[in-house]
């Protein structure tokens, strides 16, 4: 009798190795570089109201080595506290483009066609919070954050038309307006000496409604779920401030900040 075991073996072990191909993966370009730390003035400030502008460098890395969005951003803000609370509100615009990672021509699914979409847009922030002091330093116990985005340009388009497609090894999305909402935490304290001189750390959690269901369906075995978690650095030094961010949501985020207070 013929023994069809290692036949059987050899077509299992065939058929787990094709279903473990790397997919490319894109995801919108604001995915976790729509929220932002936005800064507010401390209650031992000389004025209870600030405006901040900045510049911004921003960068995506998709998952699966597919590739890496590039940005620049312009920001402007206005802060206000208030006994034990506090609210900021702001703009930003962006622009940018797609190009490869390090890793691209490793990847058994490249697609060439991705590297030079532009992407641009522009979006709104908000966020309002409670604290409480102790000695210099202001703990914003829980904050409300959110921001609206908006994104255009030939990258949106590209996903779209993959989108279309329906490639099995293709994990894309077409959504272009990201709403992103969520609650953070924050500690800032001043300088003894100076106290213009401010350091923060936060950390917000969220998500973005309608994201993950955008994702085409049939994708069980790569992860399209999940929200945006953000630290922050803040760093103001009179009126010159720095800021650090970074995002894991839909690949990994990093931005670096630099502005002006008035």
């Amino acid at each position: 009798m013929l023994n069809f075991r290692p036949l059987l073996t050899l077509a299992v072990l065939v058929i787990s190795l094709s279903s473990c191909s790397t997919p490319s993966y894109y995801s919108p370009a604001l995915s976790g570089n729509d929220i932002a730390y936005l800064p507010k003035p401390m209650e031992s400030d000389y004025v209870t109201v600030k405006n901040y502008i900045s510049g911004s460098i921003a960068g995506l890395t998709l998952p699966y080595s597919s590739g890496d969005v590039t940005m620049g951003f312009l920001n402007f803000s206005r802060g206000h506290t208030f006994k034990n609370v506090n609210i900021a509100y702001g703009a930003f615009g962006f622009a940018g483009a797609t190009n490869y990672d390090d890793d691209f021509y490793e990847r058994e699914n490249p697609s060439p066609d991705f590297s030079g979409k532009s992407v641009y847009g522009g979006g709104l922030r908000t966020s309002i919070g409670y604290y409480d002091n102790a000695g210099n330093a202001e703990f914003r116990i829980i904050n409300w954050e959110s921001a609206i985005a908006f994104e255009n340009g030939a990258y949106a388009d590209f996903r779209k038309r993959l989108l279309a497609i329906g490639d099995p090894e293709i994990v894309t999305s077409g959504k272009t307006t990201l709403f992103t909402t969520g609650i953070s935490s924050e500690i800032i304290w001043h300088g003894r000496r100076n106290l213009n001189n401010h350091y923060a750390f936060k950390l917000f959690y969220g998500g973005t409604p309608g994201l993950n269901k955008s994702f085409r369906e049939g994708f069980e075995r790569y992860r399209t779920s999940g929200g945006t978690f953000n630290f922050s650095f803040f760093i103001k030094l009179n009126k010159l401030y720095g800021i650090i961010d970074s995002s894991a949501a839909k690949g990994g985020t990093s931005r670096l900040s630099l502005g002006y207070s008035f």
